[in-house]
């Protein structure tokens, strides 16, 4: 019965995950872009300095992307901008100013794909950015001051030689860049293709299966193995009984009568007097002597018996022993029972 109830769960199961995957499979999903016209932040990853920085570099997005609040981010914190250098020169000796040509040509998301974009340097800190150049800061008027100052002319004229203030871009100038075009993310990302399909289809069948076997062997495991069975029902004879020593003589008190008893089976023993507990009695072991009424009684024998995920009580025969002086505790040939707490 509990088969096949679990066959009627595991079935309904495989239709629901099937016509889930399906309906997921046929809506088509709307394709992840960036608008023109927005405005990223980025970090140099490296410093970048006029007159000296060359060829291809990399900036990190500093913040997420999102125009939503409590959406994911349509560019995660961490992405990178590619871009190339394509023009360094440091700042005149006489005129000019250091400047920095950055061209930017993709964005690197963290799952390693790259869309190309369209974009420009709008700010670049604290310097002055135009037609993409970022300029190094000046200081044509200090100059002029310090060269018609008395005190300050002769310092200023041995040093007009000198190169002007240089441009350097470390990894904490923010540069803020606008896209000029949309950027579209994930473009095969669309609709999932037939073989996408049938891949999740088989990764949820696998997953099925696998919860399927795991119900199937924790029910198994509470039904009771042959071996644990066919244990229940091992004859006396497993306790060779040359090997257990004779019955002492009776030995009367008072109130009381000692009594021998011995243990014929390969199992822990414990003997009830009236539901009373007086001894637990090793495997082919005895005598062992236990005091009893000298009035009628009733003598119960529970052997213990280990079992998968725990141990179960089984009730053992209780005969006298062949001098009928004291009882033999013995297997019972008949069906296990388990002894009932009160």
């Amino acid at each position: 019965m509990k088969m096949r109830f679990l066959s009627a769960c595991i079935a309904v199961l495989v239709c629901l995950a099937v016509s889930a995957t399906l309906a997921r499979a046929s809506v088509a999903e709307c394709r992840t872009y960036i608008p023109a016209g927005v405005v990223i932040r980025i970090l140099p990853d490296e410093k970048l300095t006029a007159g000296s920085s060359s060829g291809p570099t990399v900036f990190t997005v500093s913040s997420d992307l999102r125009f939503f609040p409590n959406r994911p981010p349509l560019l995660a914190r961490g992405s990178k901008v590619l871009g190339t250098i394509v023009e360094s020169k440091e700042a005149g000796r006489i005129y000019g100013k250091a400047r920095l040509r950055i061209t930017l040509t993709s964005i690197l998301t963290s799952d390693l794909c790259e869309y190309p974009i369209v974009a420009k340097i709008i700010e670049g800190g604290r310097h002055r950015v135009e037609d993409e150049v970022v300029f190094g800061r000046g200081h044509a008027h200090r100059d002029l001051v310090a060269l018609f100052f008395p005190p300050t002319t002769i310092y200023q004229v041995l040093r007009t030689p000198s190169r002007g203030p240089k441009l350097a871009l470390n990894n904490e100038t923010p540069l803020n860049i606008k896209l000029l075009e949309p950027v579209a993310l994930a473009d095969t990302a669309g609709r999932l293709s037939q073989n996408d399909q049938f891949g999740a289809l088989r990764a949820r069948m696998d997953q099925i299966e696998h919860d399927f076997s795991v119900m199937k062997t924790a029910l198994v495991q509470q039904v009771p193995r042959p071996q644990e069975q066919r244990a229940a029902r091992m004859i006396s004879e497993v306790c060779a009984v040359s090997r257990i020593g004779s019955a002492v003589p009776l030995v009367r008190a008072t109130s009381t009568i000692l009594r021998p008893v011995r243990n014929l089976t390969p199992y822990h023993v414990s003997i009830y007097v009236d539901r009373r507990p007086v001894l637990i009695v090793p495997p082919c072991y005895g005598p062992s002597m236990i005091a009893t009424p000298a009035t009628e009684f009733r003598l119960e024998a529970i052997a213990t018996l280990p079992t998968t995920g725990g141990q179960r009580q089984v009730a053992l025969k209780v005969v006298p022993s062949e001098d009928d002086e004291g009882w033999d505790i013995v297997a019972d040939d008949g069906e296990r029972t388990a002894r009932a707490t009160n």
